[in-house]
């Protein structure tokens, strides 16, 4: 009987805790909108937080920050957070909107009101000050310094701006820094960061270190403006993250100094066309050969490289030349290259030009002076490469021997004439020579005509197509429509290039077989022999063009100019398309000079 009382007072108390939860479970009434930030007072240099609270009663309503940008800078974005809590049946929702703000200046500003479904929160005032007015906490455990190498320079000429960051204390991951925004000025980042240590007034300090190369386009005065690092220190997870103890974590926000550069413009007195300011200029020449055992007909190659420290090498010039009477100048595409350090860039233009003499002689190549202004001297001067004589052989000489061609006097006596007697053969050798000459002159009168013909297809392939350059063009002066004209007819290309192997004429081989290039895969864009062999992706015609290329300027032995014909032949008849599909390309660098 006692047990039956006892299970049933259980069961109704029970039943009561029940309906007292079913109860209390009940939604509170709506907190409703709130904004507050972290702090009230604070420096030109620190970082305020804005918290914008809104209920879930109010609906999935987003607050509008419009307004806040006539005093204040946004610093990254809007992060968000939702919150649910059930304390003891108190069930309460909500969302925080939770953004950085920066000032702009110093004095009282007023963070305006924000409205969400017809509710309205109040503003917010802020009193800025100076950095020295409120000394900031932990200044002694990290700050931040920027550096520049000169305060007075030319324009265009290089500035190097670095950043340190002093810390004796770890800070959390997440840690920003802002890199420098200059106006009328290209700036570019040396390298990735470098760690360190150094000691300050005693006390041991990590650094990291930041260095950036800037080149002002304009003269006059040269702003940059202070760089900011934000990070936190504290929230290192464990407890303290399970928690979110914000009380352990403290925000890092420090704004390095200004600094103001004058720029000066270039010097009126400057002679040369390019204006070169550095603190180290060469200029370089190599060649291929002897200058003095050139023969007619082959070609030598002069290779000169200009190096400049604290120039892009898309800002150095190149060299032109000028054909001389006999003598023709091929130059190839220019090789750049830059190379940064902690003390630069180095710039390195590399040009190599091919010369071919058409008759025999001395050719001089006059001296070449680049004018260029010394930064570190301030003043002018001049990389000079001296000028060189060129001895042009004639094309058999070197294999000639003059004992053969020298005539023995000793066998006819001086003061005796030589005789000449009709008898004896005589008229049979004259009818020799004659015949001799008669079949020479028609096989040059053939060969003339050939050649002929080729030119005229050659100027013909040149007329309707792309006009073949023998000078590379120039990279800085970009293909305009009034440059460009229709391609050529790839068949009669070939033609023209059946007539250039016959008759092994390789320069006329070269020209042939680019406009056929052109006309087959329709792009004026291919200029080379390799540029061919890429579109056409055949080992055998990479092959021949290797050849082709030694013979222009090298050796000539050894090329088949009959087997060059029969593979572009071959390809030709199974048909070259342009390609489709467009080439993916990956990541452009991440610095551009």
């Amino acid at each position: 009987m006692v047990k039956e009382i006892c299970c049933k007072i259980l069961l109704l108390l029970g039943l009561g805790m029940m309906m007292a939860v079913s109860l209390q479970a009940q939604p509170v009434p709506a907190q409703g909108l709130a904004a507050f930030v972290d702090r009230t007072d604070i420096t030109i240099s620190d970082l305020v937080t804005l918290t914008i609270r809104v209920d879930a009663a109010l609906g999935n309503n987003r607050p509008s920050f419009q307004g806040l940008n006539r005093d204040f800078e946004q610093v990254g974005g809007v992060s968000t957070r939702s919150t649910y809590t059930n304390n003891n049946g108190n069930i309460q929702s909500w969302t925080e909107y939770n953004i950085s703000l920066r000032p702009n200046a110093t004095g009282t500003f007023t963070i305006p009101g924000f409205t969400v479904a017809g509710q309205t929160t109040n503003p917010i005032t802020i009193k800025v000050g100076d950095a020295s007015e409120i000394p900031a906490s932990g200044n002694d455990e990290i700050f931040l310094r920027t550096s520049v190498s000169k305060e007075d320079m030319y324009v265009q000429e290089q500035l190097l701006y670095t950043i340190r960051i002093y810390y004796s204390i770890g800070f959390d991951q997440g840690a920003q820094l802002s890199s420098p925004q200059v106006a009328d000025a290209v700036v570019q980042q040396l390298g990735s960061d470098e760690n360190f240590q150094e000691v300050v007034d005693g006390i041991g300090y990590n650094v990291t270190e930041r260095r950036f190369v800037i080149y002002p386009q304009a003269s006059g005065e040269l702003v940059i403006p202070p760089v900011y690092f934000s990070a936190s220190v504290g929230r290192r997870g464990g407890i303290n993250r399970l928690f979110n103890n914000r009380s352990q974590v403290r925000e890092i926000n420090l704004t390095s100094d200004g600094h103001s550069i004058n720029i000066k413009a270039r010097p009126a007195t400057f002679p040369g066309e390019t204006w070169l300011p550095a603190s180290e200029l060469t200029l370089a020449e190599t060649w291929s050969g002897e200058l003095d055992t050139v023969k007619v007909g082959d070609a030598i190659t002069r290779n000169v490289v200009l190096t400049a420290n604290g120039l892009s090498s898309s800002l150095l010039p190149g060299i032109a030349y000028e054909d001389l009477p006999g003598l023709r100048f091929y130059p190839d595409q220019p090789v750049r290259e830059d190379v940064a350090d902690r003390t630069g860039v180095v710039g390195k233009r590399s040009e190599g030009t091919a010369m071919v003499a058409s008759r025999a002689g001395e050719f001089e190549l006059p001296e070449v002076r680049m004018p260029w202004w010394n930064t570190t001297t301030d003043t002018l001067e001049t990389a000079v490469l001296p000028a060189r004589t060129i001895t042009v052989l004639p094309a058999g000489e070197a294999d000639s021997d003059p004992a053969a061609v020298t005539p023995d006097v000793s066998e006819n006596p001086a003061g005796q004439a030589s005789s000449f007697s009709p008898g004896a053969g005589g008229g049979s050798a004259d009818i020799l020579w004659i015949s001799t000459t008669a079949v020479f002159g028609l096989a040059w009168l053939l060969t003339l005509f050939l050649w002929l013909n080729s030119r005229r297809q050659l100027q013909y392939a040149e007329t309707v197509g792309v006009p073949v350059h023998v000078r590379m063009p120039d990279a800085r002066q970009p293909t305009t429509p009034e440059n460009s004209q229709k391609l050529p007819d790839a068949t009669a290309c070939l033609r023209v290039l059946k007539t250039a192997c016959d008759n092994s004429n390789y320069a006329d081989i070269k020209k042939a077989l680019v406009k056929w290039g052109q006309a087959s895969f329709q792009t004026g864009s291919i200029q080379t022999l390799a540029q061919v062999a890429e579109h056409c992706r055949d080992e055998q015609l990479s092959s021949l063009v290797l050849a082709l290329d030694a013979a222009l300027y090298g050796s000539s032995q050894g090329f088949d100019s009959k087997a060059l014909y029969n593979t572009v032949a071959a390809l030709h008849k199974q048909g070259v398309k342009p390609a489709n599909a467009t080439p993916k390309y990956g990541l452009p660098p991440l610095y551009k000079h």
